[in-house]
């Protein structure tokens, strides 16, 4: 039987709608790849924060962050594949997002590995929840500032801008076709109204991610679950791929099949019912 990568989104997806994994897709979770199931996530967001929301599911296969940005082994304790944002190009965005009157979120690395997120305030309800939650779950990683030196001295991950589509549309024009950067642009699932656009290193993709991490682990066929425009691209490299009940539009119509909503535990649901596939 052939080896198959099972690989989710988590917000949208794994996740319900308060940003949590279930009971029951975590017993689910946690049997299939205690038979041996392939299963990993792709998500668009840092380790740090993930790694609060999946405390308990017994993951163990390389996991994607920042939507490609950054691979990581848990097996071996290491990123395996970091795609950055140079020094200058993120000064070049973070000054045009500026002009445009935004106001950018630029996530970093340190010398030491420590992650940070420099931002200048909240200035909109998606802004207020995405910030506010983590600052009040004690989240280390945010530096209000007055200026982004500070940012630019440590590797940048990416630059992320939050407002409503028409605020947020002329960065969207001035960099989607910039051979060196992409740009994941959709609406915000928690934050009706509100857009997220995340300017990151061309190969921080889901798509590049999830055929990395197909190679590395020689599987033979690759499928995938989403919800949100960010998860079209790993739909494209997939051999079979799945939106949940929940899903934007498009994803629906990139997909194989329909499954489960994300509050009906669709992703652990539809795997539960394959394991007679799990290889003895």
């Amino acid at each position: 039987m052939s080896a198959t990568l099972y690989v989710s989104d988590l917000d949208g997806t794994l996740l319900n709608e308060h940003q949590q994994i279930s009971d029951e897709t975590r017993d689910i979770l946690n049997q299939l790849i205690s038979q041996g199931m392939w299963i990993t996530f792709a998500t668009a967001r840092s380790q740090d924060s993930a790694a609060r929301l999946l405390q308990g599911i017994h993951f163990h296969l390389p996991m994607i962050f920042f939507n490609g940005v950054f691979i990581y082994d848990p097996a071996g304790g290491r990123l395996i594949q970091s795609n950055l944002l140079g020094a200058e190009t993120a000064a070049q965005i973070i000054a045009s997002c500026e002009s445009d009157g935004l106001h950018p979120l630029v996530y970093t690395m340190d010398s030491a590995g420590s992650s940070h997120v420099y931002y200048k305030g909240i200035f909109n309800p998606s802004e207020d929840r995405y910030i506010s939650d983590r600052l009040s779950a004690g989240d280390s990683r945010f530096r209000l500032v007055d200026h982004y030196r500070d940012a630019l001295k440590e590797s940048i991950v990416n630059v992320i801008t939050v407002g409503a589509q028409e605020q947020l549309d002329p960065a969207y024009m001035a960099f989607h076709q910039h051979p060196e950067l992409i740009c994941h642009y959709g609406p915000d699932i928690y934050a009706p109204g509100y857009h997220w656009l995340e300017i990151a290193n061309s190969r921080a993709n889901k798509r590049e991610a999830v055929e990395f991490v197909k190679r590395r682990l020689k599987a033979e066929r690759l499928v995938c679950f989403g919800d949100n425009l960010n998860d079209l691209p790993m739909f494209e490299a997939a051999d079979e791929k799945y939106a949940v009940a929940n899903a934007h539009e498009l994803v629906k119509a990139a997909a194989t099949g329909m499954i489960l909503s994300n509050m009906e535990h669709g992703v652990a649901v539809y795997l539960n019912s394959l394991q007679h596939m799990i290889r003895p």
